[in-house]
């Protein structure tokens, strides 16, 4: 029996929708039984990595539902990096697909935006330290003060790795507050334009509300708009000292530099 032939035959034997019969050709009965363990125990470890990453979800539609879930999720996206904490990337769109061709989620047409929520903070949880983050070209505000102000325009200012945005249709921050106040989630969600800052402070990833003009100003930042290009754009940059007070702006690198 060649090595290779037979690495091949039990890694697909372990896929989701694999097939056990090449390997069977190749095993005894007992060592077939072993591989239906084997491909359990997979599918229980991506459970339990997308029940941490998403418990909110799953307390919504119940840990039966949620498990069909995350077989079909499986199926569509297998694993392919040996790192958990990155696995559940696309799970908010799938889940998107999965919501809006079956009537059952009707009354839970906010279940993907929900999970992206909290993608977003896992994502947040595990995002680069701020030390590693500043070195070059990045730069720290201190050193923008000492650039001619022709080249503090071409600045684009940086925001903290941690940080990521999320414009909703529902409150869905509303469902996850209830959530880990131990209230009931059934009740009916609504509709209704939410901006989320996603963040982390002291070890823990958090949101903050915010409203649209501070959403409007944070997203040309993110997107690597210079200072001019948001000056040229009429926006408030009366609201970029409160977001360095907040810490949520960290640094500035180069327009130049940034491409």
């Amino acid at each position: 029996m060649r090595l290779a032939q037979w690495q091949s035959a039990f890694i697909h034997a372990l896929e989701p929708h694999g097939s056990g019969d090449s390997l069977a050709q190749l095993v005894n009965e007992r060592e077939q039984d072993r591989v239906e363990i084997y491909r359990n125990n997979a599918f229980q470890a991506l459970l339990s990595a997308l029940q941490l990453v998403f418990p909110v979800c799953q307390a919504v539609v119940g840990e039966i539902c949620f498990t069909q879930l995350v077989r079909g999720y499986g199926q569509k996206h297998p694993l392919i990096d040996s790192h958990l904490n990155s696995y559940g990337q696309h799970f908010p769109q799938w889940l998107a697909q999965e919501v809006s061709q079956h009537a059952a989620f009707k009354e839970l047409l906010y279940l993907p935006e929900l999970a992206q929520l909290e993608w977003l903070l896992n994502q947040s949880y595990y995002a680069m330290d701020l030390d590693r983050f500043m070195q070059p070209p990045n730069c720290t505000l201190e050193q923008l003060a000492k650039l001619s102000e022709q080249a503090q325009l071409q600045a684009v200012l940086l925001l903290r790795p941690d940080l990521a945005l999320l414009s909703c249709h529902y409150p869905v921050q509303e469902v996850w507050n209830r959530h880990n106040a131990q209230q009931e989630l059934t009740e009916q969600m609504g509709s209704g334009t939410s901006y989320l800052l996603i963040h982390r402070e002291r070890f823990k990833a958090q949101f903050s509300v915010i409203d649209a003009t501070r959403m409007q100003l944070l997203n040309g930042l993110s997107a690597g708009q210079t200072l001019m290009q948001i000056a040229d754009s009429e926006q408030d940059l009366n609201l970029l000292g409160e977001l360095i007070e907040r810490q949520w702006i960290c640094g500035f690198r180069l327009a130049v530099e940034a491409d």
